[in-house]
């Protein structure tokens, strides 16, 4: 029944996709980084890009800040450029309490995966790779999706290092200090990235972009 088993995920691997209920966190991950140099469409911000897979809309954009929406969460973005800016590097201490607690590297990239249990049954996902941090609280059932789609939005931020060096010269005193600190894992819910409620709503959700590669 193992090799079975085995051969069906290899087999999802070599076409182009995973099984995500027969793949660990880690296989998932993986996935996704080997496939960060292959997306077909990238959406364009303010001095850097981004891949929107199928399945996500973009429900918020305010600076740095970006609120995605599934069918049934909300998933929150926040991208530390200060800290990409002056290349930060802090290493993860790895939590034996969590669910999940896992280092993501890759080449020079690095980051980390934490996963805990909060109040009413779900999960607080904190997921943080390539400068940039995603947090949802999820059910049990879902976290392997939703781990897929973070991961898959993280590995394909690429920064244009010339707009942030003029956008950050130009306005230092609003970029002395990190607003959220990405490398610490905030272990509840009540420490969710907060947004401003009078930032712009955008009039239209973003459509979806087709995507070959996103992982099933």
């Amino acid at each position: 029944m193992k090799k079975i088993l085995l051969f069906v995920t290899i087999t999802f691997f070599l076409t182009g996709c995973i099984n995500l209920n027969e793949s660990s966190y880690e296989q998932i991950i993986n996935y996704a980084l080997e496939k960060e140099s292959n997306h077909l469409q990238q959406i364009s911000a303010d001095g850097y890009s981004y891949y929107l897979p199928k399945g996500l809309n973009v429900l918020e954009k305010n600076d740095n800040n970006i609120i995605f929406a599934t069918d049934k969460y909300r998933m929150y973005m926040y991208l530390d450029i200060i800290s990409y800016y002056n290349k930060r590097q802090e290493n993860y201490k790895q939590n034996a309490k969590s669910y999940v607690s896992m280092n993501i590297q890759n080449k020079d990239k690095f980051g980390y995966l934490e996963i805990n249990l909060t109040e009413g049954n779900k999960y607080l996902v904190e997921i943080m790779y390539n400068y940039a941090k995603i947090e949802v609280i999820v059910d049990e059932n879902d976290l392997k999706e939703i781990v897929s789609y973070a991961i898959a939005i993280l590995s394909s931020i690429s920064y244009n290092d010339t707009i942030l060096e003029n956008k950050i010269g130009t306005d230092t005193l609003n970029y002395n200090e990190t607003e959220f600190n990405i490398f610490e894992t905030a272990k509840s819910d009540d420490n969710l990235i907060e947004y401003d409620e009078n930032s712009d709503t955008e009039e239209e959700i973003e459509e979806d972009v087709p995507d070959t590669d996103l992982i099933n």
